[in-house]
């Protein structure tokens, strides 16, 4: 017996797919992907796209896994994501793989990640620790219909070679403002029907992106296909929010989702105005870390431009000190032209 729980103990402080096979990690990895992207509650979940590019200068290369590291543990700590989509160098995937998986056995627990770039060893993405992979249908045309998904193959066949790899493909499918307009419950049915025949499964997500009129204003608001809420328990689909952050931009876009049937959302690096390539990933943890915290405390409530900051003290305290550093970063504009707003008593403007 005591040989039994001395056993049981090594093994359960070993990362979860060391001793696991290809399929094994398959299906690990889709259990927690579905649970993370879909609440059992029915709330919106909030998954953040996180850019880690390549650094040039010597001492930014030496600072670059601490950065990684950082972030990774203030998205599971401190913002609560629900799955973080990362997109960067393999070395920096696995940091940031690495990272979670030290928190396992440990409050709060990790987060699923899902990898966001191009990668020809696929392999070497699950090696790396990622759980998913975002796969862009059709070379990143708009689908006009859905019979143009079997337009172009190519993503239907790297979907498959990743799911032999062990990891999860969730597509990306672009549509335009004018076709979001005129789907409606039976297309976004028949999409996740398609991709499942496509599959020979069901997808764990799929990832919606609609594109803006204008392509010089990617953040501008766009119009959003209506679903129906019991899609969602079938296949969690994801849309992609690219409000810049302030005036509570992201909240209405994020509310919108919510309205228009969408399970999660995937907050995209556009929402970061001028700091999609920041290297201070310090900073892009602490951003994050204070829009979800904003976002998941108040999108079940009434938000207007000026709100009185209901939350507990120590909630409060902590929410100062993540909006002072976005604040004094400039990233929501002007602190100066903030007029009417209290912020001493508790007054702020929403992501």
């Amino acid at each position: 017996m005591r040989n039994f729980i001395s056993s049981f103990f090594v093994l359960a402080s070993l990362p979860v797919f060391t001793a696991l096979t290809i399929q094994e990690r398959g299906k690990v990895g889709r259990s927690r992907l579905t649970e993370a992207l879909r609440s059992p509650s029915g709330k919106l979940t909030l998954s953040p796209e996180v850019v880690i590019p390549e650094p040039s200068d010597p001492t930014a290369i030496l600072l670059l896994s601490s950065g990684v590291t950082s972030t990774s543990e203030m998205l599971r700590v401190e913002a609560k994501a629900n799955a973080a989509f990362v997109e960067g160098s393999l070395t920096a995937l696995q940091t940031f793989c690495s990272e979670q998986e030290q928190a396992r056995g440990n409050f709060p627990g990790p987060i699923p990640v899902v990898y966001f770039g191009e990668a020809d060893d696929l392999a070497a993405v699950t090696e790396a620790g990622a759980e998913g992979l975002v796969i862009v249908t059709c070379g990143g045309k708009e689908l006009t219909s859905l019979e143009d998904l079997t337009s172009e193959t190519s993503w239907v066949e790297k979907s498959k070679a990743a799911m032999e790899c062990g990891l999860q493909p969730i597509p990306e499918v672009f549509i335009s403002d004018d076709t979001a307009q005129s789907w409606g419950e039976e297309d976004m049915e028949g999409l996740v029907s398609k991709v499942a025949e496509l599959y020979g499964e069901d997808p764990v997500s799929i990832l919606l992106t609609v594109n803006p009129v204008d392509e010089e204003n990617p953040c501008e608001q766009v119009s959003l296909p209506k679903m129906a809420k019991a899609l969602g328990k079938r296949t969690p689909i994801l849309g992609s929010v690219r409000a810049q952050a302030g005036e509570n931009r992201i909240g209405q876009e994020v509310a919108r989702l919510k309205e228009a049937g969408f399970t999660g959302a995937l907050l995209r690096s556009d929402c970061m105005p001028g700091l999609r390539m920041k290297l201070d990933l310090d900073f892009v943890g602490a951003f994050w870390s204070a829009c979800i915290g904003d976002l998941k405390s108040l999108k079940s409530k009434n938000f207007n431009f000026q709100s009185r900051n209901w939350m507990d003290k120590s909630a409060s305290l902590e929410w100062a000190k993540y909006q002072n550093s976005v604040i004094e970063s400039g990233a929501l504009g002007d602190p100066e032209s903030s007029v009417g707003l209290n912020t001493e008593a508790g007054d702020y403007k929403g992501f």
